[in-house]
């Protein structure tokens, strides 16, 4: 990264100017080059920072807007700041794949997520998800693997990971998954009952995680919810049937 390369190029030439000059012995030079190299590298963090946050910010606001193209674009125009930052280049094109795969462009979405930062766990997700409804179950399950290593508290993660096992046959390991995050995040309640209900050799209920679960696109919302939606909205009168003969 820039930003480092910088840093240590001008940390070596200040710090070791001192040694080739016979001011200061070469330990004090590298004794100054680690702490030069920390301080200059904070700053230009800091300058660099002052450009991503109103950037991100700006993704934020048009999210909500519901400009999803423009947002993804202001994604797009952040990926050259990733030269200068470590791991926001991964961050970014992980935004950039979701979005892109929401709004279906599903092939722009999925090569942009197979480049996502692993630290992204809703990334990782949705790539994993993907994998399974393709019917490539082993790749889906290496990614929530590795994914579930990294971000180890990640419930939906994690539960989504046990579900796919347990679909695969694989109800052990599905509980070690889930008692491994327990042990992270003991009063976790829908990994709690996911947890009892392998242990007692039933269905994993996944409906506990509401729209974020139902957003993967691995089960459909229960019929009532369709019905709900169907439903007139409040304070909508229907117009009156008329009276046979009337």
């Amino acid at each position: 990264m820039y930003s480092i390369l910088l840093s240590l190029l001008l940390s070596l030439l200040l710090g070791f100017s001192g040694v080739f000059l016979g001011q200061w012995h070469w330990g004090w030079g590298i004794l100054f080059t680690v702490i030069l190299a920390v301080i200059i590298w904070v700053l230009v963090a800091r300058r660099i920072g002052k450009q991503i946050q109103p950037a991100m910010d700006q993704v934020q606001r048009l999210m909500q807007q519901g400009q999803v193209k423009l947002a993804i674009q202001t994604l797009e125009d952040m990926l050259p700041l990733g030269k200068w930052v470590p791991m926001l280049h991964g961050q970014v094109i992980a935004q950039m794949g979701m979005l892109e795969f929401y709004q279906g462009n599903k092939e722009r979405g999925i090569q942009l997520l197979e480049g996502a930062s692993l630290r992204n766990a809703d990334a990782q997700l949705l790539l994993g998800c993907i994998r399974h409804k393709s019917g490539e179950t082993d790749r889906a399950l290496k990614v929530l693997e590795l994914a579930a290593k990294v971000s180890k508290k990640h419930p939906l993660l994690h539960n989504t990971y046990a579900w796919m096992l347990q679909k695969a046959g694989r109800a052990d390991d599905a509980q070690a998954v889930l008692a491994a995050l327990l042990k992270r995040d003991a009063n976790n309640g829908p990994t709690k009952d996911n947890m009892l209900r392998l242990q007692n050799k039933q269905r994993m209920n996944m409906a506990q995680f509401d729209m974020q679960w139902y957003a993967l696109g691995l089960e459909s919302p229960a019929s009532q919810t369709g019905m709900q939606m169907r439903r007139a909205p409040k304070g909508f009168r229907e117009p009156p049937k008329k009276k046979k003969g009337g």
